[in-house]
């Protein structure tokens, strides 16, 4: 979660991809990508199922999104674990009223109370050092190489620094979709979209470059050797230093 001023970074040269070890298997089989969380999020954010609103059958509901049946059954699971949506035995799965979950209606996409950065911040240090651990055990081989592509792109972000934030948080977005936990990647979207919409999470002053650089260098070889607590250790690390930096930032 950090924005880098264009002259701080330097294009890395290309490096074949780090040794890989045994791939342990995911949480779930079939974790629903996040254009199903978000497609579904979505219907229920525009009204589709009101509070107390029958979702229809499996098939009719996935060929609604376009999407495959297992991927849209664990997105389902996802939301019934968070309060949005009901499972009744027998009858289906409906959309739950708000009065019997207010903060996760909330966080389904009703009003929402006043986020601090710092507040976003203390939680993003106690998901990311976890998902970061996740996906140097468990990611794909396809998912290792969309952290390392990811993080090279950061690498060779242009002058704009809002393009350079979208650019970081693709980084953490693909370190989290490669810890194949839904329930992680869901809470770090709803993160990124508070931050990214606060004006008050963009830097006033250039960070400190050379360590944000050093920090994402860090993690990124670390997920990619497949070395789980060193990754871990190098997020902790990465977001404290972003953590001083917003505290710098206050006290000018």
């Amino acid at each position: 979660m950090v924005w880098l001023k264009r002259d701080s970074l330097t294009p890395a040269p290309r490096r074949p991809l780090l040794p890989r070890g045994p791939v342990a298997p995911p949480l779930t089989a079939n974790p629903p990508a996040p254009d199903v969380l978000t497609k579904l999020r979505r219907l229920l954010e525009e009204g589709r199922f009101p509070e107390g609103a029958k979702l229809p059958p499996e098939r009719a509901l996935a060929l609604e999104l376009g999407v495959g049946r297992p991927a849209l059954r664990e997105a389902i699971k996802v939301l019934i674990g968070l309060g949005v949506l009901e499972s009744r035995r027998g009858s289906g799965t409906y959309r739950r009223a708000a009065g019997q979950s207010p903060e996760l209606a909330q966080f389904a996409g009703s009003s929402m109370p006043e986020l601090g950065v710092l507040d976003l911040l203390e939680a993003r240090k106690i998901l990311e050092p976890k998902a970061a651990w996740l996906a140097a055990t468990r990611a794909s081989e396809k998912q290792l190489l969309a952290i390392e592509q990811a993080w090279r792109r950061l690498e060779m972000h242009d002058r704009d620094w809002k393009v350079a934030a979208k650019l970081d948080y693709e980084l953490h977005a693909a370190i989290f979709r490669a810890a194949n936990n839904p329930v992680l990647q869901l809470m770090n979207e709803f993160l990124s979209a508070r931050l990214l919409g606060d004006a008050s999470a963009l830097p006033r002053f250039p960070p400190d470059a050379q360590a944000m650089r050093a920090g994402h260098r860090a993690i990124v070889e670390a997920i990619l050797k497949r070395q789980a607590d060193v990754a871990e250790k190098a997020m902790i690390d990465h977001l404290h230093t972003a953590g001083m930096n917003l505290i710098r930032e206050a006290k000018r």
